[in-house]
């Protein structure tokens, strides 16, 4: 719905909206009557009080500290009678000077169009070039608010309802007291409903009365009264207070849950009223809770989709039925954060008892509605863009999972970020002025609000929209009792008190992350504002935990269970106060939720075995997250030191530094770069086992895709080197650094100087699926076959500058291998060093360069050196240049030029900056290569190239909006799988700025390209995936001729299914369950190839390896040679069979037939016809293959 709003992405003039009119039964009496742009007082019972009007008057003038004065209505009605003049005189004008059909005159029509602007739109032309970055971005905005706004003509139904709704509670009759036990039986089997009572419900034998009798008043509140609701993918709420008359309340209801069990019974009376099959309403009715508050169930009415006068089903909405009692019900002084008012069940003196000031906030929020409505209202009059910024306040909200209590964040919606807006409307600026005006547009609200998110410390800065004198209700009190603070304008009322201070954190995360998006000139970022949704913790989170709580814990008492009668709301608490105290540093966000509540049937009771799981969010700081110690304080600092003993527990320790400094500090000792990314993970839980008792039912996503990039079990550890997972990359770094130093030293013994030395292999940018893997070259012999794979390491050389290279291309090439022989020559006299020269038979192209030196280098590498002379450039354009040549020529030397600057110039600067990248990052390096190995593992090797995957990782922590950049592999991996999923390669190209020193130009440039490709190739034949960076604005280096179209879909696919298989892995936290996403369904190919495992030599990279395959030099059966000895004791680099038959399949069948193999070990290739080229088609001289057309008779079809 919303993602529209970008492609519509035009101005559109204003309308003037329509007056409409429905039909209202109240009383049996069908009135009509208009709705104007801001009136909500449609709803508000007769007898009581009009919010609005009452606003208007000034009622409320003390909520909103502002000297602005308000236009009248009376000279909002002398204003439209003036513009309905005018219209008029216009209209007769039009009539009297043009012509009888009505139609304006050719000079009236060119006149008109040349008008100049109205101040109207010099104000909207003034905007765009003062606060937008771009007119598109202004464009997207208005467009974004068109696809959000509600159609109110579609609300007949429901405000038909609604007025029946107040005209039954109106003509309700009352109820006497009765005790609990005869109110619960009465409704159970008179109404067939459980009075939704919170738990543990009120005492059988309760001295206190319940009663109903009809409602005191009927009110419209929330952002739908204020006709600021906006369009979301579900339906929005319509929310109803109904007051509840305040002789239905002693003096001590406000004490022991009595308020909120009369309310419970309250609220199942109206539920009757509205079930009732003579004289109620046809709705879908259940109970819910009113955010996530057990103390306060509402009731939730849904369409009945009957096609009925009040079915309201096309409204797309709910309504919320929410009881409440006015402020004066009971004395606020009673209701202070500091006061205690459930009393335990023994007897305890009252001042010792810890104050619940979750429960008093509950009951004052309960007297809140209708005045944070008028409050919001008095603003809205003031100012008129405040309608539009809460929409695109609520956009923005949504997509973070903040909007609605219901998605789960735990307390912050739309009410708070409207409220926090009208606040700084009167002030949060500096110097106690103003952070927002009235005449400010939507974009500036909205922006100012983010931006005093963004800075604004909600824990030591408290807002207060208002102060009161009451005793109990100071600065300090709130601070003391509550973790945000946000009191309303009668200084008594915490808006915030159920909101975390998890929950606030990751606001003002999201935040600084929108000013970021605001201020960036380099691109449009309004997509990961408004169109993408964040609130996905496999993507938005680098470690996920989800823990099962137990049935009790050590702090969870009775005391605690009276304030907190959720056990998750509690633990959710402590753990984050825990965990933020011992994590310090390692982690930037930590966000804790629980499960919310569903709505449930009447006729059943609240279960609350749903909010036994809490998850818990973890963004890393990678540069801290990996560190082993944790220092604490000095042994001098005692009342510090008993603090860190009593968090770390026995873990904590006194140690002497080398410094000589003594200190208290925790150790985690780890093996290796893999081990210390779950640092984090060990850390919480030997937390959660010392403060809270849990050892098991923790289920921690964190390291499992290490084992995908690692051999597998079955494989023995003879025939690799475990211990390289300790120092990952380094010994394969270390000996080119070593072999670098060699080759420079032969420049006495050689005709040139080595001038350069360059990596440019996947080993020596720390991308290859496996660790590089030392191989004993004097036992190769003793190497299965399954094991004799050696991948080698590229690097290129390049000689110092001399004009007595030949002329001729082929001449090169052999001077070429005379140097390589030299140097092969040199390092084995100088160092003992084995080098082979290759020549390259298979490479036809006698332009073409071919032939390189592989170097067998301790401890068990082989680099694989080709020679860079740039003089080729030179000869290969002036072929191609050459308007002599021949065709055949021409391509053959752009085929040569092509491959030159693949090895020599694309390679190596791919590599320089992967290699700078992933020392950036400390998670790119993992994320490339299970990324890799998951492409590898759905057979698609063939089709892709590693430097594309690369790019396509890179881009997740480049570009990582709308999140910070991923800090493991398992957000790394996420988000490239969600790149893939959702990235529409057919309309949008993949931007990469590598180096940080793109332009908006070069942007402009790339995006210019990619349309003209897309308009030269409608059908995608080439770069389906289109990535560009600086230094290839084309975007032809990487993604010109793979993926091709069909694969790219397969891509899509398979991560879109790779999605959710992760959502479930990371869910139910088993291997299975992750290794599942690495196998791919095979029901979609034509046909497949099975191979003999044991003459597949990179089968020991197989993702599950049968461990048969590896056995010794002794046989399993005596009569049987060993099967290990079969390759000899010859080293074979780069030898790969099953990989040479999936390139022969590729020459002789071309397109037809796409072949699909895992090169990392696969033991199959699976084929497919291609669709595109075994279509039949019309037979015609050279096709390209030998054919004969299948039958003469119908058009010579092959």
């Amino acid at each position: 719905m919303v993602a529209t709003a970008k492609r519509k992405a035009v101005n559109n003039t204003l309308q003037k909206p329509g007056k409409k009119v429905a039909k209202v039964e109240s009383k049996s009496k069908v009135e009509t009557f208009e709705d104007s742009s801001d009136n909500a007082d449609d709803f508000i019972d007769d007898d009581a009080e009009d919010l609005m009007t009452a606003a208007a008057s000034g009622k409320y003038d003390d909520m909103v500290d502002d000297e602005e004065e308000e236009d009248s209505d009376e000279d909002d009605d002398e204003d439209d009678d003036e513009e309905e003049e005018e219209e008029e005189e216009e209209e007769e004008d039009h009539v009297a000077n043009g012509k009888a059909s009505g139609k304006k005159t050719k000079k009236q029509y060119v006149s008109e169009l040349y008008q100049p602007p109205t101040n109207q739109e010099m104000q909207g032309l003034k905007e765009t070039s003062d606060l937008f970055k771009s007119n598109i971005f202004k464009m997207e905005i208005d467009e974004l608010l068109k696809e959000v706004n509600i159609d109110y003509k579609k609300m007949n139904a429901l405000e038909l309802l609604l007025h029946r709704m107040k005209a039954l509670f109106d003509q309700s009759q009352d109820i006497n007291d009765a005790t609990v036990l005869q109110v619960e039986k009465t409704m159970k089997e008179k109404h067939n409903i459980t009075i939704p009572f919170p738990q543990p419900g009120p005492p059988s034998d309760a001295q206190y009365k319940f009663a109903y009798k009809k409602p005191a008043g009927m009110h419209l509140v929330g952002s739908y009264a204020l006709k600021s609701i906006s369009r979301a993918r579900k339906p929005f709420n319509v929310d109803v207070a109904v007051e509840m008359p305040s002789s239905l309340f002693q003096e001590k209801d406000h004490m022991n849950y009595r308020y909120f069990y009369k309310r419970a019974y309250y609220l199942s009376v109206l539920a009757s009223l509205i079930n009732d099959k003579k004289k109620g309403l046809k709705v879908k009715t259940e109970f819910s809770l009113f955010n996530g508050d057990v103390r306060r169930p509402i009731l939730v009415l849904r369409a009945s989709g009957d096609k009925s006068d009040v079915d309201f089903t096309k409204s797309k909405c709910v309504i919320r039925v929410i009881p409440f009692v006015a402020p004066n019900v009971f004395p606020v002084i009673r209701l202070g954060p500091g006061r205690n008012n459930v009393r335990p069940k023994n007897d305890t003196p009252t001042d010792s008892l810890a104050p619940t000031p979750q429960y008093n906030a509950a009951l004052l929020q309960d007297t809140s509605y209708t005045s944070s409505l008028a409050f919001m209202y008095q603003h809205e009059k003031r100012s008129p863009a405040l309608k539009d910024a809460i929409k695109l306040a609520r956009v923005w909200l949504y997509q973070r999972g903040l909007a609605t209590f219901e998605q789960g964040k735990g307390g912050f919606n739309t009410f708070i970020f409207s409220m926090i807006m009208c606040y700084l409307l009167q002030g949060g600026g500096t110097n106690g002025g103003k952070k927002l005006a009235h005449g400010f547009s939507s974009y500036q609200l909205l922006r100012g609000t983010i931006d005093f998110l963004s800075t604004h410390d909600f824990i030591q800065s408290p807002i207060f929209i208002g102060k009161s004198d009451v005793e109990g209700f100071s600065a300090e009190n709130f601070v003391n009792n509550y973790e945000v603070v946000m009191v309303d304008a009668s200084g008594t009322i915490n808006l915030a008190a159920n909101i975390s201070r998890s929950t606030m954190e990751l606001v003002k995360h999201e935040a600084i992350l929108a000013m970021q998006y605001f201020n960036d000139s380099q691109g449009d970022q309004f997509d990961a504002l408004f169109l993408t949704q964040v609130d996905d913790m496999k993507v938005q989170f680098d470690n996920v935990a989800r823990i099962q709580l137990p049935s009790k814990f050590p702090s969870y008492g009775e005391i605690e269970q009276a304030d907190y009668p959720l056990k998750a709301d509690f633990f959710s608490k402590k753990f984050y106060s825990v965990m933020k105290e011992a994590l310090t540093d390692r982690v930037s966000i930590l966000s804790v939720t629980a499960n919310t509540i569903q709505p449930w049937s009447l006729d059943e009771k609240l279960s609350t075995s749903d909010l036994d799981t809490i998850q818990a969010g973890f963004m890393l700081l990678p540069e801290n997250a990996s560190r082993l110690l944790e220092l604490g304080p000095s042994p001098e600092e005692k009342d510090a030191g008993d603090s860190f003993r009593k968090l770390w527990g026995d873990k904590a320790e006194l140690r002497r530094f080398k410094d000589g400094s003594i200190r208290e500090s925790v150790v985690f000792e780890s093996s290796g770069a893999e081990d210390r990314t779950l640092i984090v993970q060990r850390m919480v839980a030997h937390l959660l086992r010392h403060h809270f008792g849990i050892t098991n039912n923790v289920e921690y996503s964190a390291g499992q895709l290490y084992a995908f990039i690692n051999h597998a079990k079955t494989v023995p550890e003879k025939f690799f080197n475990p211990e390289i997972r300790n120092v990952g990359f380094q010994p394969a770094m270390t000996a080119f650094d070593n072999l670098s130093k060699q080759l420079r030293a032969l420049d006495d013994g050689l005709p040139l100087m080595i001038a350069n030395i360059h990596p440019a292999s996947p080993m020596l940018r720390f991308s290859t699926v496996f660790l590089p893997q030392p191989h004993d070259f004097d036992n190769i012999g003793l190497y299965p076959t399954t094991a004799r794979y050696i991948e080698p390491i590229d690097v290129v050389l390049q000689f110092e500058i001399s004009g007595k290279w030949p002329d001729d291309l082929g001449a090169i090439q052999s001077v070429k291998q005379a140097f390589l022989l030299k140097v092969a020559e040199q390092l084995k006299e100088n160092a003992q060093v084995e080098a082979q020269v290759v020549e390259e038979i298979l490479e036809k192209n006698p332009f073409a360069i071919r032939g390189y030196l592989d170097v067998q280098y301790s401890p068990g590498y082989v680099f694989r050196c080709r020679i860079q002379l740039d003089k080729e450039i030179g000869l290969l354009k002036a072929i191609k240049d050459n308007k002599t040549e021949s065709k055949l020529n021409k391509d053959l030397a752009q085929e040569a030029l092509d491959k030159y600057f693949h090895y020599f110039h694309h390679q190596q600067a791919h590599t320089f900056s992967m290699k700078a990248l992933c020392s950036r990052f400390a998670a790119l390096s993992f994320t490339m290569r299970i990324v890799k190995r998951w492409f590898s593992a759905h057979l698609l090797s063939p089709h892709i190239t590693d430097e594309f995957i690369e790019l396509l990782c890179v881009y997740v922590f480049l570009e990582a909006q709308p999140w910070q950049a991923p800090g493991s592999i398992m957000s790394g991996f996420a988000r490239v799988m969600h790149l893939l999923a959702t990235w529409d390669y057919q309309h949008e190209p993949l931007i990469l700025d590598i180096e940080e020193e793109m332009t908006v130009a070069d942007r402009d440039t790339i995006r210019d390209n990619f349309n003209r490709l897309r308009a030269r190739d409608p059908h995608m034949k080439h770069s389906s995936m289109f990535i560009a960076s600086q230094k290839d604005l084309e975007g032809q280096r990487w993604s010109k001729d793979k993926p091709s179209k069909i694969i790219a879909a397969r891509i899509q696919a398979l991560a879109r299914a790779a999605c959710t298989q992760l959502e479930q892995a990371i869910v139910s936290g088993s291997q299975k369950e992750f290794k599942r996403l690495f196998v791919t369904p095979m029901q979609d190919y034509s046909a497949i190839i099975r191979l003999i495992p044991n003459r597949c030599t990179r089968y020991i990279e197989n993702l599950s390896p049968e461990a048969e395959y590896f056995t010794s030099a002794t046989p399993k059966y005596r009569n049987l040679v060993a099967r290990t000895t079969e390759l000899g004791d010859q080293v074979y680099v780069q030898f790969d069979p099953a990989q040479y038959l999936v390139d022969e399949i590729q020459r002789l069948y071309g397109d037809f037939i796409l072949p699909f193999h895992d090169k990392h070990g696969g033991d199959l290739i699976a084929i497919v016809w291609n669709p595109l080229t075994t279509a039949p088609r019309p037979w015609k001289v050279n096709q390209g293959f030998n054919a004969i057309p299948v039958d003469m008779k119908k058009g010579s079809k092959l």
